[in-house]
């Protein structure tokens, strides 16, 4: 917030505190007392703002006025109240330039008509003037004796006179005379105003600033023709002033002051003057009372030594009291004290109560439940469990010296195992070599087979026409001549040569069919044997005679048939040429049609299998399986600290059959759990068993959750009890420390007075002679003012309360200043804002 607003409302407030304390309305002038009296009357204007029903329309007039007190600018605003509930509402202004400055509600106007949107919420609008205004201030400056304008007096030194003249020009024109009450605030710069002096008003400092208020009300005096009263209609202020600069004030107008006074209180004329006639009996009896007085203090004075006397035996009973007061102070505190725990005590007690009673009736309940489930639960399954031991305690008698005996046996043929591992080993070992060496074998092999195809095929090929040269040879001894015979001789021993060749190279092939190596070597033999006897009979036969060559060469050319048969086969037998064409294929092709590999991928896989392994797959090669497998049975890993499958057997049956083995522990833990079961069983079961026992405790916490039921609620009592205990020991505490304090303050006065008792005699002599003057000046102030007050009405008084009944009625109609629609209560006030 601005300084120039904080000042302003500081104004504000001072200005209307004053006033209402002028007029004895219950608000006080400043400070703590003003806010709390201040939200008083806040609440009370609620109050009676929400009690009405017709809507209110509350206007305020500021006006700008100069260091003169000319009004500069006039701003009206408006606020529509109680109109909630209104979805049209209807008003009357004269005001132009209106603008709604909470809301956006729409109007509509004609002429001085104004028709505002409802929307559930008051109006707020403002608007501005140029009317005159019914109220205003004159302000004139003087500075040393002559007067002096605001703008000349602008960085002056001196004493200054600020004289604010207040003036209501609201009876002017023919119209009724409205009362006005007006408050001018002024804030002062405590460094450049000093001596501060203030006519109808008052000065408030808070130490770095002055605040000076004023007040008047203009025209009443006129009004009531009542002269002799001193009712202000200005407010001065004087001071010494160092580099003068404007003041910053505001001055308020209200008729609120008016409106609240209830004129038929003043009606009775009686009251009034029989008022007027007490007072003048109050003021009798003052002048009496002040000679009473003046005689009862020439008592007092005559019996002072009496008095002194008695102050000094105050002085002793006022120790005595002093040191009472201490203890009970002290007594008080503790028992203040005492009381809090005990009532904390008790509350938490309450509390404690509450969770016992609510605890013992779960525990009724889970008791009653639990009750149940062992009886009919938990006991058949321990029935069941003790019998189920008692099973498995007969069936581990029967199979466990059988496992036993089998974890020996496991033990004695483990080492067979591990024997027969090592030796695996060491065979796969020349297993693997005799493959390696099969796989180079095969691979000779089939290159030989395929050769030896070729050379069977072609011989196959010539025993055909061995077999027709054969034929042909013993055809033409049988028919005739002898060079022929010769010849074919010849061509004979040709073929019996080739087939000797053929015999020399089968024999380096292993693979044969059986039997096609023998009876090749049969035929070849007896070719040889028919040639070399045809060879003979050539030599010795006489050429006529062919009849045995010819012979002869049938036998020969039946050989060379079974030749051409044995290389070629017949329906049963595939012969030389098909064996070796199947030699052949089954080294190098395999049988394609059926997915059978050849002998020499045979060969490979077996040889890799053994020896490589399978690297796409992972897979270890048999002889590096059965290493492992050797290992794992005799030696272990020494890496991993493994011990051997043949230690761990020995372990297991050392174990299971050694001393304190899993034989004898399993018998004894066995025995164990049976008597276990049974001892379970037995506390479960009876009339001292779980099920009776929970039983009972359920009765027990039945009583338990009636008794705490009933404790809690006691504890209540007894908690409220505590409570009603700690508020009187509070309040015995407090009391006893006022009477100790104001124990002390009496000792301290006494010790005082008994100092000071001198000093009393001669108070007493002065009060005395006080009491005359006293009494001497009631007269004086019976005779010259109450007398005079009292004659001053007498005679007038009926036309005063006329015209002061016409000026509050007349107060009391005036509600706005703009212009107010028929149906709406109003308020008004003007706040008059000095430029600077």
């Amino acid at each position: 917030m601005k300084n120039r607003e904080y000042k302003t409302l500081v104004a504000i407030a001072l200005a209307m505190s004053m006033a209402a304390g002028t007029l004895a309305v219950p608000v006080a002038c400043y400070a703590k007392e003003n806010t709390a009296k201040t939200e008083e009357s806040a609440v009370k204007d609620t109050k009676t703002s929400e009690s009405r029903v017709r809507p209110v329309k509350d206007e305020t007039v500021y006006a700008k006025i100069d260091g003169s007190g000319s009004v500069t600018a006039v701003t009206v605003s408006d606020q529509l109240k109680n109109v909630k509930d209104a979805s049209e509402i209807k008003d009357v202004s004269t005001l132009e330039n209106i603008e709604n400055v909470k809301g956006d509600e729409p109007f509509t106007q004609k002429s001085s008509s104004i028709t505002w949107d409802g929307d559930s919420k008051d109006i707020c609008y403002q608007g501005t003037t140029t009317r005159a205004l019914p109220v205003g201030v004159t302000i004139t400056y003087t500075l040393d004796g002559k007067s002096i304008s605001a703008g000349e007096l602008q960085g002056k030194n001196g004493h200054l006179l600020i004289r604010y003249q207040y003036q209501n020009t609201s009876g002017k024109n023919g119209s009724e005379y409205t009362p006005f009450l007006m408050v001018t605030g002024l804030i002062l710069d405590a460094d450049k105003f000093t001596n501060i002096k203030i006519t109808n008003g008052k000065l408030v400092s808070d130490g770095d600033r002055d605040m000076a208020l004023g007040m008047g009300l203009p025209q009443v005096k006129e009004n009531l023709g009542v002269t002799d009263l001193d009712i202000p209609d200005y407010f001065e202020l004087e001071a010494d002033v160092t580099d003068y600069d404007a003041v910053e004030g505001i001055t308020i107008a209200t008729n609120d002051v008016f409106n609240s006074l209830e004129t038929d209180k003043l009606d009775d004329l009686n009251d009034l003057k029989s008022s007027m006639n007490k007072l003048q009996d109050s003021a009798n009896q003052l002048v009496d009372g002040s000679g009473e007085l003046k005689s009862g203090l020439d008592t007092l004075l005559s019996s002072s030594g009496t008095l002194t006397d008695g102050i000094g035996q105050l002085v002793s009973g006022s120790s005595a009291l002093k040191e009472g007061t201490e203890t009970l102070a002290t007594g008080s505190n503790e028992l203040r004290d005492g009381s809090a725990a005990l009532t904390e005590g008790a509350s938490q007690l309450l509390d404690g109560t509450g969770a016992l009673n609510t605890g013992a009736g779960e525990l009724h309940a889970g008791l009653n439940l639990v009750s149940g489930k062992v009886t009919d639960e938990l006991l058949p399954g321990v029935q069941a469990l003790d019998a189920g031991v008692q099973e498995m305690q007969k069936s581990l008698g029967a199979q466990l010296p059988a496992l036993c005996q089998g974890i020996a046996v496991l033990n004695d043929g483990i080492a067979q195992t591990a024997a027969g591992a090592a030796a695996l080993d060491a065979g796969i070992q020349q297993v693997s070599d005799g493959a390696a060496a099969l796989d180079a074998g095969t691979q000779q092999a089939a290159a030989g087979a395929a050769n030896l195809n070729s050379g069977i095929q072609e011989t196959a090929a010539g025993t055909g026409e061995l077999s027709a040269a054969a034929w042909q040879l013993a055809n033409a001894l049988s028919a005739g001549p002898e060079s022929q015979a010769a010849g074919d001789t010849t061509s004979s021993w040709d073929e019996v040569t080739q087939l000797q060749e053929l015999e020399t190279t089968l024999q380096g092939c292993e693979d044969l069919p059986e039997g096609t190596l023998e009876a090749l070597e049969g035929v070849i033999g007896s070719l040889q044997a028919d040639q070399n006897e045809r060879d003979s009979l050539a030599n010795t036969a006489p050429a006529s005679d062919n009849s045995a060559l010819s012979l002869l060469a049938q036998e020969v050319a039946a050989g060379a048939t079974a030749i051409d048969t044995a290389f070629h086969g017949d329906g049963t037998n595939p012969g030389i040429a098909g064996g070796a064409a199947f030699l052949s294929a089954a080294l190098n092709d395999g049988d394609p049609s059926n997915g059978v590999p050849s002998i020499t991928y045979a060969a490979s896989a077996l040889n890799n299998a053994l020896n490589t392994g399978d690297s796409s797959t992972g897979t270890a090669s048999i002889r590096a399986g059965s290493a492992a497998l050797n290992a794992a049975l005799n030696t272990g890993d020494a890496s991993t600290q493994t011990p051997s499958i043949k230690d761990g057997i020995g372990s297991l049956n050392e174990g299971v059959n050694g001393e304190n083995g899993l034989s004898t522990q399993v018998n004894q833990g066995v025995s164990q759990l049976k008597a276990g079961t049974s001892q379970v069983l037995g506390g479960i079961d009876g009339n001292a068993g779980l099920a009776a026992g929970l039983k009972q405790l359920s009765e027990g916490a039945s009583q338990v959750n009636t008794g705490a039921g009933t404790l809690h609620e006691k504890m209540g009592e007894a908690s409220n009890g505590a409570s009603s205990l700690m508020e009187g020991a509070s309040r015995i505490a407090s009391g006893a420390g006022d009477l100790n304090t104001g124990a002390g303050t009496l000792a301290a006065g006494i010790q005082t007075l008994q100092t000071g008792s001198g000093a009393l005699i001669d108070g007493v002599k002065q009060l005395d002679d006080g009491a005359k003057t006293l009494n001497d000046g009631m007269i004086q102030f019976n005779d010259e003012g109450i007398k005079k007050l009292v004659s001053a009405f007498d005679g007038d008084l009926d036309g005063l309360l006329d015209k002061l009944n016409t000026m509050i009625d007349s107060s009391k109609k005036y509600t706005n200043f703009s212009g107010i629609s028929d149906g709406m209560d109003g308020e008004v006030k003007f706040i008059f804002v000095s430029n600077k």
